[in-house]
Order: structure tokens, then C-alpha cells, then sequence
């Protein structure tokens, strides 16, 4: 066989990869376009709509705003999903992620530095015109779509500033992260997976240490919640369950959004009760508590703890098979990449993978919505009044314009929280 055979044989190769890679792609958006499809023509059922509608006791205009958002919602989450196939693939195809790696190695030989400089140039590169592609999506949705439906608060030059210092944060944080596991990709050997599982752990449990009081600040004002009845029934109901909190605070989410949620966040020793102001106005203080009660059960059921752990563990198997894939060149020229490469292979990898992601996210989804079963049902427990989560969860659904129709297929898929009338069918409740 001559080299001029195996040059052709390799291009042939490379390219039955590549073109698997993009059938794979393209089936992957086909699949999520027919469940929204089967799920649009679900919730737009009239005899769907006029059951839910008796069974909840659904305000008839109330209930057609949520109608009319939602299907707003549906309309640009086709538009923004096909213009970011469209500009992947193209990028694909026509060379673009090897043309991006060239100026990342170019630039980096320019300034003096190796492979670790090329592959942080190359990767942040990639997030940097990932961000300025999704930044007119994220604007119309925002001050189009959102506005149009009451929702938004935010200015745009709040918007603006927020992306500036999600980018800061990325590049900061992001840099520190990837530099330390490309580091330990070239420098620990055969077992460099397990280095690298265990750096990324670690740095996965710091940040989630100082988001409450470190990073969540600098998108947030959070102030303590004042003395009076609100407090003293959270931190009743905290004490009652044996759970400590560094604070209890609400979040100035009125100045973006009229959204409402409550949270907790942190590991250790901070972990916070946030509340949004949104909510605190909209609820009363028992419903408030209901819902506390209803996160305080993720934690005090261990299924915060679960989660973490399931991650971390995810991710070792992740890293063990990125080791396995990392020396077969074809993953990387399919990309147009120029060879094999450390960066190379956290992006291919990770491309790859998202395909695998969708096809396992409906146990994930089962396994979240199982545990907000579980949640609800301890919030039940130790709420005064059996009435008080639910008129709780109604409320935040009619305030965020939820629907509570979801065909079964696309919750399967997508939802992490079981429909509305199946939390309230499970916590026995009518309303009358």
C-alpha cells in the first residue's frame, strides 16, 4: 500500500466520523423538536386545557396568559435551537474549530508558552463566541419575550454588565480550573484521570463553598432578613429539623425579574436560607415556610448530598473515558483539529458526549423528580396546615406563568420537577 493509499484511506476514515458525528447531531435536535412538538400539541388540547383547568381550579384569563407565554417560549426555543445547529455545523464543515486551534497555537508560540497557554486560548476562544452568539437570543428573550409577558425588571445596561462579569468569572475561574487539569493531563502519566477527577472535585467543592458569600454577591444584593414573624418561623421550622444556617436572606431578584423561588446554597459551614424578594411579596408567611420546608427535606433527606456524589463520581467515569479516547487521532481530525492534543480531546470529548447526555437525561429526570416527591412530602410533614405547600406551589405557578400541562414524554426528558397537578395529586389536594 502506497502512502498516497493511506493518506485516502485516513480521509475516508476521518470523515465516515465526521459525517456519523453530525447524522448523530442533527437526530439528537430531530428528537427534541418532535417532543416539544408532541408536548406543544399536548397543552393546547382544549379537552387537555378544560380538565386541568376544573382539576386546579385555574382562573379562565389567568390560565390564557400562561397559554399565550408558553407558546412564546416554544417559538423562540425553535428559532434559537436551529440557528445554533446551524452555526455549529457550519463551523464544523468549513473548518472552524481547526482554524480557531491554529491561532490559539500561533498566538501562544508567539507569546513564548506551550501546549497548556494554546489549549486555555483555543477553549476559552470557543466560550468567548459561544457567549456573543447566545447574547442576542438572551437579549430578545429578556427585553422582548419577557417584557412583553410583565416579567422583566432589568435594564439593559444591567444586562450588559451581568454578562461582563459572567465572562470575568469564566475566564478567572474557568482558566484556573483547565489550566490545572491540562497541567495534570501532561505531567502525571498513565493515571493522569484520576489526578485530574481529583482536582476537579475539589475545585467543584470550593466553589460551591464560596458561592454564598463570595461569588453569588457579585450578581446580587442579599440582606438579612429582619426580626419579626418570618424569621422566627423559618428558623422554628430550621431548628425543628436540626438544620443549621450561616443566614437567612432575601435577594434583590425584583431588579431583574418578577420570578419568585426560595433556595438553599452552600456546603459545610455556609449554607444559606435565600429567599427572593419576589416571593416574600407574593406569599404569605405560612406558604413561605411550606416552601422551606419542602428544600430543607432535599437536605435533610440527603439529596443534596446524593447529587454531589453522583456528580463527582460521573465525572471520574467521565475522565477515565477521555483516557481511553485520547490517543485515537480520528476524534480530533474529524474536528479538523490538527492532532492530538489535551485541549483537544476536553472538547471532542465533551461533543461527543452531549449526544450521550440526551439519551441518559430521562434518568436523571426521574431520579430528580422522584426526590421532589419525597420533598414534598416532607414539607407536608412539618408545615402547620396540608394546605399550605400546595396553595404555595399554585401561586408560584400562576405568578411564573407555568403550564401545568407537559406531556409525559417531554417531562420524561426535560423536566427535573413533576407537573403541578401531579405534586398536588400526591399531596392529596382539592381545591376548593
Amino acid at each position: 500500500m502506497t502512502a498516497e493509499d493511506s493518506y485516502w484511506i485516513l480521509e475516508r476514515f476521518y470523515m465516515s466520523l465526521l459525517t456519523l458525528f453530525v447524522v448523530l447531531l442533527i437526530g439528537k435536535y430531530a428528537c427534541e423538536r418532535c417532543l416539544a412538538l408532541m408536548n406543544k400539541s399536548y397543552y393546547e388540547n382544549p379537552n387537555n386545557q378544560e380538565k386541568v383547568r376544573k382539576a386546579l381550579k385555574l382562573d379562565e384569563e389567568k390560565f390564557k396568559k400562561t397559554l399565550v407565554y408558553t407558546q412564546d417560549k416554544f417559538r423562540f426555543g425553535s428559532i434559537s435551537g436551529l440557528a445554533s445547529l446551524v452555526a455549529f455545523l457550519v463551523f464544523l464543515i468549513f473548518g472552524g474549530f481547526g482554524w480557531l486551534e491554529a491561532k490559539a497555537i500561533s498566538a501562544s508560540e508567539a507569546m513564548g508558552f506551550g501546549s497548556i497557554v494554546s489549549g486555555l486560548l483555543f477553549l476559552g476562544s470557543m466560550g468567548l463566541l459561544s457567549s456573543l452568539f447566545s447574547m442576542p437570543f438572551d437579549y430578545y428573550f429578556t427585553f422582548c419575550l419577557e417584557e412583553r409577558h410583565g416579567f422583566n425588571r432589568q435594564k439593559p445596561g444591567g444586562f450588559f454588565v451581568d454578562r461582563l462579569k459572567g465572562l470575568v468569572l469564566a475566564v478567572v475561574l474557568g482558566g484556573v480550573l483547565l489550566s490545572g487539569i491540562l497541567w495534570v493531563m501532561e505531567a502525571t502519566g498513565t493515571y493522569w484521570w484520576l489526578w485530574a477527577w481529583l482536582v476537579f472535585s475539589l475545585f467543584q467543592l470550593l466553589t460551591l463553598w464560596l458561592y454564598p458569600s463570595l461569588l453569588a454577591p457579585l450578581f446580587n444584593k442579599f440582606t438579612p432578613v429582619e426580626e419579626g414573624e418570618l424569621k422566627k418561623e423559618i428558623y422554628s421550622l430550621a431548628e425543628k429539623v436540626n438544620f443549621k444556617a450561616s443566614g437567612l436572606f432575601t435577594m434583590d431578584a425584583s431588579t431583574r425579574s418578577t420570578h419568585g423561588n426560595a433556595y438553599f446554597t452552600g456546603v459545610f459551614d455556609e449554607k444559606r436560607i435565600v429567599l427572593f424578594d419576589t416571593l416574600v411579596q407574593s406569599m404569605n408567611t405560612k406558604e413561605i415556610v411550606a416552601v422551606l420546608a419542602h428544600e430543607l427535606g432535599h437536605f435533610k433527606l440527603n439529596h443534596v448530598r446524593w447529587m454531589l456524589i453522583r456528580g463527582i463520581v460521573m465525572m471520574g467515569l467521565l475522565f477515565y473515558l477521555l483516557g481511553l479516547c485520547l490517543p485515537l487521532e480520528g476524534f480530533y481530525q474529524a474536528f479538523h483539529l490538527s492532532g492530538v492534543s489535551n485541549y483537544g480531546a476536553l472538547f471532542v470529548f465533551s461533543q461527543w458526549f452531549s449526544l450521550v447526555g440526551f439519551l441518559i437525561s430521562p434518568l436523571s429526570s426521574w431520579i430528580s423528580r422522584k426526590n421532589e416527591f419525597a420533598a414534598d412530602a416532607f414539607g407536608l410533614e412539618h408545615t402547620e396546615s396540608p394546605d399550605h405547600l400546595p396553595t404555595a406551589l399554585l401561586k408560584l405557578s400562576e405568578s411564573n406563568h407555568s403550564m401545568p400541562l407537559v406531556h409525559p414524554w417531554y417531562s420524561t426528558f426535560y423536566h427535573s420537577h413533576p407537573p403541578l397537578l401531579e405534586r398536588l395529586n400526591a399531596l392529596n389536594y382539592t381545591k376548593t
